[in-house]
């Protein structure tokens, strides 16, 4: 995809969702930016992995990798000095996902007609990711490779392919990340931060990206949205947090027109809405 990439094991560039495609049906030469949200590998941590196989009505758990550099001592990424965002920590502790609640709160094969379900094999990488020059773009580069900080104590993702060729055949990613404390709260507020003055940046990412904010969906607790591209192909990327769970989307394969450089590929409104539910009756 453009430039989300969560990196497989050995310290492969594919993200999640390029590895998928790439031994499925629908191999396609990698583009970046949705297979970063997705896969987070190199190193071992957290609750991971699966086989990358068709998956019935669970998935795995939820992917963020170890993390930024951006700024010292601050393990969101988040740039020193940064002026809060508006979203407060929730007022109590937010309910705590394990492996198997993760993995059963991730969309199924049985869960959403039109789609083919596969669990996304990777683990939470321990190596820190390249520092983003500016700085302040340190967070959206942890979310393009899954190293985000702090790390989840659950996660996992499944990749949805079109199961019937359609125009455009588009899918998506889905990564959950369950985290202890406000840890889900941290990564938003990061991100958020970012976005206020991250518009492009080097570092990391295959080639130099552009980033540009869109206005925050009304999607659980909290949220944020914005495009990402890099070598001409453009796709949006949407964040959540649901209590104390983080789930990026990430569309997946991108339009003819987003890898020409035109409108930015978008997760499908099914996949987005389906996936939501879920998660809220499994955070409570």
């Amino acid at each position: 995809m453009a430039t989300t990439a969560w990196s497989g094991g050995g310290g492969s560039a594919a993200t999640w969702t390029e590895r998928t495609l790439m031994h499925g049906k629908y191999a396609r030469p990698a583009l970046g930016l949705s297979a970063a949200l997705l896969l987070a590998a190199c190193g071992s941590g957290g609750s991971g992995g699966g086989a990358g196989a068709a998956v019935g009505s669970s998935a795995p758990a939820a992917a963020a990798g170890s993390g930024a550099t951006a700024a010292a001592g601050d393990p969101t990424g988040a740039p020193a000095g940064a002026p809060p965002t508006s979203a407060k920590p929730p007022a109590a502790p937010a309910r705590l996902l394990g492996k198997a609640e993760v993995r059963a709160a991730l969309l199924g094969s049985g869960d959403l007609s039109g789609y083919t379900v596969m669990e996304i094999p990777f683990e939470v990488g321990k190596s820190d990711p390249l520092p983003t020059r500016p700085a302040d773009c340190q967070p959206i580069e942890n979310i393009r490779t899954g190293k985000v900080r702090p790390a989840p104590a659950a996660y996992g993702g499944v990749n949805l392919m079109p199961a019937k060729e359609a125009d455009p055949a588009v899918g998506a990613g889905v990564f959950l990340g369950s985290f202890e404390g406000e840890g889900a709260h941290q990564v938003l507020s990061a991100l958020k931060t970012a976005l206020t003055t991250c518009t492009h940046y080097e570092g990391g990412i295959p080639r130099p990206g552009t980033v540009a904010a869109l206005p925050a969906p009304a999607l659980g607790d909290e949220a944020v949205s914005y495009t990402l591209t890099s070598g001409g192909k453009a796709e949006e990327l949407v964040v959540v947090r649901q209590g104390g769970v983080v789930a990026v989307f990430a569309p997946s394969p991108l339009t003819p027109a987003a890898a020409a450089g035109g409108a930015p590929a978008k997760t499908p409104p099914d996949v987005l809405t389906r996936q939501l539910e879920k998660l809220r009756k499994a955070a409570g």
